[in-house]
């Protein structure tokens, strides 16, 4: 859901969608790739948060504002935070000792204008930008969930073999 024009993912398991689907039980994860304003109301806000806690996988791609909505809302909802800052960096530097989407690169695409979002004892950090939290992944009771500052890595003039094993690894770790 969310900004799907640009982005370019080979995944035949993925169904683009504009407005989250009534029911959620067929699903194994939901990708936001957040927008400039969100179109989620409290009730659909509620609904993602009761998929994860069940046992869903959320991944939350924001990049510089303005294109934060739905993660922003969706991170209030389940930390109390959101991202911030504007980071111009070419790479990303993969965090090797604790990550738990085990990426096998020191570095990855870091996104055209990324963000990062606050340190927290339930996230793991998996991808730094300029010392701070790029790409985090963490439980939500029996859910997974991934929050990306740079999902425009995975637009179609940006997407390249590193970007699509690091869209498996993100996919493997949610499922």
């Amino acid at each position: 859901m969310g900004n799907l024009n640009s982005v370019c993912l080979e995944d035949s398991s993925i169904q683009k969608v504009g407005v989250l689907p009534d029911s959620l039980d067929s699903f194994q994860v939901i990708c936001f790739f957040s927008n400039s304003t969100s179109s989620l109301t409290d009730d659909e806000v509620n609904r993602v948060e009761a998929f994860v806690r069940g046992g869903g996988g959320l991944y939350l791609g924001a990049e510089n504002w303005p294109l934060q909505a739905e993660s922003n809302q969706l991170t209030k909802k389940l930390y109390l935070k959101e991202s911030f800052g504007e980071y111009h960096s070419e790479v990303a530097e993969i965090e090797q000792e604790s990550g738990n989407l085990r990426i096998e690169r020191k570095t990855i695409p870091a996104g055209r204008s990324t963000v990062a979002f606050p340190m927290d004892y339930r996230l793991r950090v998996e991808a730094w930008v300029a010392d701070q939290p790029l790409i985090l992944s963490g439980s939500v009771d029996q859910g997974k969930v991934i929050i990306d500052g740079g999902y425009s890595r995975f637009y179609c003039d940006q997407r390249s073999d590193v970007t699509d094993e690091l869209w498996e690894a993100i996919m493997k770790f949610l499922k």
